[in-house]
């Protein structure tokens, strides 16, 4: 199985849990309520957005660069930590959450970059 594949699935998995725990738990740490689905949130994406992209190439060998990993992270912090917050009430700005985007995006890109290396073609 390839990483990249093994990465989504762990991902998603680890997203599931946690909102499952998050609705039936009172007490969680502050790091699993606030931050862990911020972290795994573009690598699911990602992977989504390849497999879609993947599944209408005839290039199989179609790789996500770093700068488009995180410019979808920018956007994701334009919209989510500085728009959302001004328009509603429910969501905060949070720098931290910033960074996990881009960490998520960086976790994604280096599994991504070394999954196959016989095949890395950039794209953007």
């Amino acid at each position: 199985m390839k990483k990249i594949y093994l990465l989504f699935i762990s991902c998603l998995a680890a997203f599931i849990l946690n909102l499952i725990l998050m609705n039936s738990a009172a007490d969680m740490p502050v790091f699993f309520t606030s931050y862990l689905n911020d972290l795994l949130c573009m690598p699911i994406v990602l992977s989504i957005c390849l497999f879609l992209i993947k599944s209408f190439s005839r290039k199989k060998s179609i790789r996500i660069s770093l700068f488009s990993a995180f410019s979808l992270a920018a956007l994701y912090s334009v919209y989510f930590e500085i728009y959302l917050p001004k328009v509603n009430t429910r969501y905060t700005a949070d720098f931290t959450d910033v960074l996990l985007y881009f960490s998520g995006s960086l976790i994604f890109w280096l599994t991504h970059k070394f999954d196959s290396p016989k095949n890395i073609q950039k794209t953007t």
